[in-house]
């Protein structure tokens, strides 16, 4: 994951540069087919810098989408049980997504970069993982009752379908955000039942 922070003015205004002439690319053709010299030339920037700063185009591509990481990071909103929680953060998320889907649609829809979608999908499969682990020991605590559900692999499915609703909002601009995140909610897998101690 590119951690790409400078105060310094210059190294601002190269990432700005590079960033921009990324989504200027990015809508002529899929982005893991950006080349660092094309880009550069686009940018006004020397490959040597570019070099200093990124690995590859698939990590400033990451520096497009480091807010959506950043708030896929942020804890939920307390509410009054964890899927509850899960529901309110997601929908804030996808709404987050649509209002901004200019930037992410090259890179997060169905040709975006490989590497910027499983950076995505691997931090959404994190936040699922704290969530179904709470889930789990919230339905669990009645009782010494066990739940029935291998919490990781939940929290991969939760996670993939999380992406796969992000995905949707930048391929279907009218879909109800609340409706279709409450409707994943409730048919998802953390629909667990306590199994008696």
């Amino acid at each position: 994951m590119a951690a790409y922070r400078s105060s310094d003015p210059r190294a601002q205004r190269t990432l700005a540069a590079l960033q921009e002439a990324l989504m200027d690319m990015a809508e002529e053709m899929p982005p893991a087919d950006i080349d660092v010299s094309a880009l550069c030339r686009r940018a006004g920037v020397h490959r040597t810098t570019f070099y200093k700063h990124f690995d590859s185009v698939a990590e400033l591509a990451e520096t497009l989408v480091a807010d959506l990481l950043t708030r896929i990071a942020a804890p939920a909103a307390p509410g009054t049980d964890d899927m509850e929680e899960y529901a309110g953060w997601l929908t804030a998320l996808v709404s987050h997504v649509v209002e901004r889907r200019h930037v992410y649609a090259a890179f997060l829809g169905p040709d975006g970069d490989p590497a910027v979608v499983r950076a995505v999908c691997d931090r959404l499969i994190r936040q699922a993982e704290k969530t179904a682990a709470r889930a789990a020991r919230q339905l669990a605590a009645p009782e010494g009752a066990t739940v029935d559900v291998d919490v990781k692999t939940a929290a991969r499915v939760l996670g993939f379908g999380a992406y796969g609703l992000l995905e949707s909002v930048l391929v279907e601009e009218d879909l109800d955000v609340p409706a279709t995140v409450n409707a994943f909610i409730a048919g998802g897998p953390m629909v667990w039942r306590p199994v008696p101690a």
